[in-house]
């Protein structure tokens, strides 16, 4: 199936001199983007960006019996993108929408509009159902979308892509010696507001570059500091890792078990089957 995938902004915060240039592991990226802010919108649990205008859900019209359908479409983004999928394929990968389309006779337009959702992130997950590889982020932009698509994991309780996601992002992480900057982190406790393993990677890849990276010397950048005045749980968090790295400096978030990043709430545990490259 062709999925037409838009264009999506990723909203940052503004750039703090201290943090362009680390002398270890460098900062992801940063520009001058306004900073992410909360929105009251359908199921808004999700990630956000909205993208081009595409195929919409005209004013929220009760859809056919979806779970009675060989397809279920889904909305993204202030737009009401559309992506459609098949039933019985989403619901073998989704339990919440195995739930959903199997105790709903008919759900309700709002039920399968995801109006904060990464439109490029539910794309990549209508991917993703159907079978098709994910290859990982390779840049600033990618490594958005992949962060948006983890969230829709979590809320679609699909702890086998959001497994998958989190080891393509640390692998990334790894290649290219990056750690967390400020508007990641901000993004991630905003749309993310429970703690889940993906927060806490970049949380603490953040605190290796504090104690290790370029930080060190110079302190917390300015944005760091905005960011973390401004959400006292992940202040909290933040010092929590600071804590722990201090203490061993062997502990980088990048390397190691992929398993211990993992959730298996409802899946079984992995077999390790050796390090990676970038895990050693």
């Amino acid at each position: 199936m062709a999925l037409n995938v838009p264009v999506v902004r990723t909203n940052t915060i503004k750039r703090a001199g201290s943090s362009s240039s680390l002398g270890h592991s460098a900062i992801e990226h940063e520009n001058d983007l306004a900073p992410v802010t909360p929105r009251s919108r359908r199921n808004s649990d999700s990630s956000v960006n909205a993208g081009a205008a595409a195929p919409t859900a005209p004013g929220l019209v009760k859809p056919p019996t979806q779970h009675r359908t060989d397809t279920t479409t889904l909305y993204a983004g202030k737009d009401h993108k559309a992506v459609t999928l098949e039933t019985k394929v989403l619901m073998a990968k989704s339990p919440y929408f195995k739930k959903l389309l199997s105790e709903t006779p008919e759900p309700l337009a709002e039920q399968t509009t995801f109006e904060d959702a990464d439109e490029t992130a539910l794309a990549m997950f209508a991917a993703w159902v159907h079978g098709k590889q994910l290859h990982g982020p390779s840049d600033f932009h990618s490594t958005g979308h992949y962060l948006g698509l983890y969230i829709l994991a979590l809320k679609f309780e699909s702890e086998e892509l959001a497994n998958q996601v989190i080891d393509l992002i640390r692998a990334h992480y790894a290649a290219g010696d990056l750690t967390a900057p400020p508007y990641r982190l901000q993004y991630m406790y905003t749309f993310a507001p429970t703690p889940n393993p993906l927060r806490k990677f970049l949380v603490a890849t953040a605190a290796w570059r504090t104690l290790y990276g370029g930080e060190a010397d110079g302190g917390l950048s300015d944005s760091m500091k905005e960011v973390l005045g401004g959400d006292k749980t992940l202040a909290v968090d933040f010092m929590q890792e600071l804590v722990v790295l201090s203490r061993d400096a062997s502990k980088d978030p990048r390397k190691g078990s992929k398993c211990a990043w993992h959730l298996h709430e409802g899946t079984k545990k992995c077999v390790e089957d050796g390090a990676e490259p970038w895990e050693e």
